[in-house]
Order: structure tokens, then C-alpha cells, then sequence
């Protein structure tokens, strides 16, 4: 008889989704051990997950059971992990139980959870490794992606809304986009200045997706070792650009500005702090300027064995 699969599910009950369905449909395909870490307050997901990865006997799997934050904070604690541990970290799978789930979709391509745990707990997921960033000043893991300016103002729109889910991000960012003004700003680009002006957004990537829907780095590679910036000026038209982050390609909107490299720099230049969030969580205001290098081949993942076209195949 095969040995059951152990399996460590990290839960935010805190988080914008229906976390115990997660949990049940994983219990449900009844060929693991399910263990449940609950946790109670920011940060200890990371704290969970470093204990599970580093103790003497990881489990097979950690899933992440939250939202994209959640994600973050457990791939944080793997990531501790893997630069203090002799073995392997266990592979991460992230359940889609949060608001916008982004990152589930960059793995999974929104098929439904009920599948995806099938496969991921009867062996047909596949495991690949992706890369991640860090924000230079504090050393925050960064998975989904990093965003200045209206993504960031878009997220404290949330607050005291009362649509749920992805409509609850769409609404949010209309309701920003209406008040919002670009603060005049410069991105770097490993090294060069590739851009100086007025901006109204940039978006570092990571993952294609915000939102769960809007695809906004569309041509952002997971595994590429590199990271991919839209850069959305002051000269582009905001209508124009969230039609074509819904059904087309943002990159063929005038004043939109694109790049790639393993460093960027986003600063403002009146001296203001940068509103700025990463994995969909806004930064305190204290700083005018935030620099995100690459960390190639960084985590370890299960994925769908159809890859997305955002993975390098092989």
C-alpha cells in the first residue's frame, strides 16, 4: 500500500475566501494526511512555514490556504527556510481561498481548486521553480508582484467596500482611478534611467495578473530570471488602458512604457514617500524610493502539467 502524502495546509481565516472549503476538498481526495496551522495575526504564516520546512519531518506539501498576501508570507518563511536548511523544502501549493487570487492563476490558469488538489495529491502536477524578488531596503519576498502609484491607492480603496471578491478589486479601482493624480517619478532599469516623468503606475512582475483579472505585465516570464515593469504615464488614457487590461494588450496603448532586467528603481522626485504595495499589500509611506532585484529560481511550486505560456516550457 503507498504511504499517504503528508500534508501541512497554512490557513489565513482572515483571508477574503472560503478557507475551509480549501481545506475540505483536500481532505476530500482522501490520499493525504491533512494538517491544519491556522494563524492568527500578520506574520505567522511566515513563522509556520519556517517551522514546518526546517523540522524533522517536513511535510510532502504546504499549502497555502489565503489569499495572495498569505501567499507571500508562506513563501517568506520557505524562503528562510531553504537558506538555512540541509534538505529540500517541501514543494508549495497555493489554494485559491483570498480576494483577487492572482498567483493561483499564474500556476494554475484559474482551473477549479477541486482539480487542481486532484492532481497536485495523485501526482500529476509537476514541480517547477520560480523566481522571486526582494525589495532591497527591507528585504521583503516578493511572489506576486510590486506596484507604485494607483495599483497601491486602488488596494486602500478596498477598505469599508461592500462587494466581495474580484469585484471587490474592480470597483476599488475605479473608485481610485476617479481622484487619483501621477506623481512625477523616475525608473531605473538595471542601472539606466529608462524613464523620467510624470507616472500614474508601474507594475512589477512576477506574476502577469492583479486582480485575478487585469493582465497587466503581459509579457512577464515566471522563470526567466528576470522581472518585467509597465510603466503607465501621465501622457496615457486611463479608459484605454483598463479596457485593454481586461480583453487586449496594454503594451499597444499610447504612453505606456515597458522594460526588463534583474534590478529596478522606482523613485519619486518631489521627495514624497512612494505609495507602494507587493502581493497585494500597501507599504507604509517612508520613502521615496524603493529598488526590487530579481532572485532567480527562488521557490519551488506545484503547477499545472499544461503550462501556462507565462512558464519556459521543459
Amino acid at each position: 500500500m503507498n504511504q499517504r502524502l503528508r500534508v501541512a495546509a497554512v490557513v489565513n481565516p482572515a483571508a477574503g475566501g472560503d478557507g475551509e472549503r480549501a481545506v475540505a476538498v483536500i481532505e476530500a481526495a482522501g490520499t493525504a494526511a491533512v494538517e491544519v496551522f491556522e494563524t492568527t495575526a500578520p506574520g505567522d504564516a511566515t513563522n509556520i512555514a519556517y517551522k514546518l520546512a526546517v523540522g524533522d519531518a517536513p511535510p510532502d506539501i504546504i499549502v497555502s490556504v489565503g489569499g495572495d498576501g498569505t501567499v507571500c508570507e508562506v513563501v517568506t518563511g520557505l524562503h528562510r527556510a531553504r537558506d538555512s536548511a540541509t534538505a529540500a523544502v517541501p514543494p508549495l501549493l497555493v489554494a485559491p481561498a483570498g480576494t483577487g487570487n492572482s498567483t493561483y492563476r499564474g500556476l494554475w490558469n484559474d482551473e477549479p481548486w477541486d482539480t487542481v488538489a486532484d492532481r497536485a495529491l495523485r501526482g500529476t502536477a509537476v514541480t517547477r521553480t520560480i523566481d522571486l524578488a526582494r525589495i532591497e531596503h527591507n528585504d521583503d519576498i516578493v511572489v506576486l508582484g510590486s506596484g507604485s502609484g494607483l495599483f497601491a491607492a486602488s488596494l486602500l480603496a478596498t477598505r469599508n467596500r461592500p462587494e466581495k471578491g474580484r469585484e471587490l478589486l474592480m470597483a476599488a479601482a475605479l473608485a481610485a482611478m476617479s481622484t487619483y493624480v501621477p506623481y512625477p517619478g523616475r525608473v531605473w532599469i538595471d542601472g539606466e534611467a529608462r524613464y523620467e516623468g510624470g507616472i500614474v503606475e508601474t507594475i512589477v512582475g512576477g506574476f502577469r495578473y492583479r486582480g485575478g483579472l487585469l493582465n497587466l505585465v503581459p509579457e512577464s516570464i515566471v522563470d526567466d530570471h528576470l522581472l518585467d515593469i509597465t510603466l503607465v504615464t501621465s501622457a496615457a488614457d486611463m479608459g484605454a488602458f483598463a479596457k485593454a487590461a481586461m480583453h487586449g494588450n496594454v503594451y499597444d496603448v499610447p504612453g505606456i512604457e515597458t522594460g526588463r532586467g534583474s534590478r529596478i528603481v522606482i523613485e519619486r522626485l518631489d521627495g514624497q514617500p512612494v505609495l507602494f504595495e507587493h502581493d497585494g499589500q500597501v507599504m507604509p509611506e517612508t520613502t521615496p524610493s524603493y529598488e526590487i532585484s530579481v532572485l532567480p529560481a527562488a521557490l519551488t511550486v506545484l503547477s499545472s502539467a499544461d503550462a501556462p505560456p507565462w512558464f519556459h516550457e521543459g
